[in-house]
């Protein structure tokens, strides 16, 4: 299994963006890490794992710190490629697979690829949780 690394320069996503991006909203996954508060923009470790179906589960953790590099894993080549590419557009500065950088053209491609996903990670509720709302999918009558 390849891992992709991505070097984070900037706060995480709350967590929960990664269950729309990869399940689906609405999904009933299982999930494990380190967000102690659920709104997290924090987190180091995730793991997620769709309980509908059998399929691969995801997992980012991070190097010991002050490291800012993220490893993505999943048995499934496209769940890793999609939670590292959207772990670098959202709080990263490069990706790599094998050591290399991923060319300009490599993450266009990506970006193409995975648009619809993209698109539901863009429209997520969870972007809205904070310290005075960590579960605004109540307010917006979504659950």
């Amino acid at each position: 299994m390849t891992e992709l690394v991505v070097i984070v320069d900037k706060p995480r996503p709350d967590f929960r963006v990664f269950i729309d991006l990869v399940y689906g909203p609405g999904r009933d996954v299982d999930t494990d890490g380190d967000a102690n508060e659920v709104w997290s923009r924090n987190w180091r470790e995730l793991y997620i794992r769709d309980r509908e179906n059998d399929v691969s589960g995801v997992e980012i953790y991070a190097a010991p710190e002050p490291s800012p590099k993220f490893g993505v894993t999943s048995d499934d080549a496209e769940l890793r490629e999609l939670a590292a590419l959207y772990l670098y557009m959202f709080c990263g500065a490069l990706i790599e697979r094998d050591g290399q950088d991923l060319s300009t053209d490599e993450i266009s491609h990506l970006k193409l690829k995975h648009a619809g996903a993209l698109a539901r990670a863009a429209n997520s509720v969870w972007h809205q949780s904070g310290i005075d709302n960590p579960f605004p999918n109540l307010q917006a009558g979504q659950f």
